[in-house]
């Protein structure tokens, strides 16, 4: 008898726990519309392709999460980039640079959106290829007005055309 008080009484703690977290469906709805800017700011489409004169260097990068989708493009000394989000890429300004130089990029760059978002991408330069050099490992990090950071993982390549 003693068992079975103690798993009923049990059982009912653990439906309890389970049936609210406390929030109600307003509070939880106001939860999600406040994570929607952060939301937006994962690429939902990609770059197309990029150019490059002979003699010109790009850094081109792709979604590590989804690596058919190419998501940022700057070329070298320029001071701007392409980046992918929604339908219509982002034009970013170049507002600092940092960290170690691999060709004509630094690991460390931070550029401002149109709309006022700061993007920091930082980056581990790779293996040296014939006219560049992989990007192994590297984060998007973009801040919203309100605060909120989104961390997107990105792989690539710094690649320069020659003749």
């Amino acid at each position: 008898m003693i068992r079975i008080l103690s798993l009923a009484f049990g059982l009912s703690l653990l439906l309890v726990g389970c049936q609210s977290s406390g929030d109600d469906p307003a509070a939880e709805r106001a939860r999600l519309i406040a994570m929607k800017p952060a939301i937006d700011s994962v690429p939902s489409s990609a770059l197309g392709p990029q150019e490059l004169l002979v003699g010109e260097c790009g850094l081109f990068l792709w979604s590590q999460t989804d690596v058919t989708k190419f998501i940022f493009f700057s070329k070298a000394l320029s001071g701007t980039a392409a980046f992918a989000q929604g339908e219509v890429p982002l034009v970013l300004n170049q507002i600092g640079a940092g960290g170690d130089i691999f060709g004509q990029f630094n690991t460390n760059m931070t550029y401002l959106t149109e709309d006022g978002r700061e993007l920091v991408l930082t980056m581990e330069a790779g293996e040296v290829l014939e006219g560049g050099q992989r990007i192994a490992n590297g984060l998007i990090n973009i801040r919203d007005k309100q605060g909120w950071d989104t961390k997107l993982p990105v792989l690539g390549v710094r690649a320069c055309k020659q003749e």
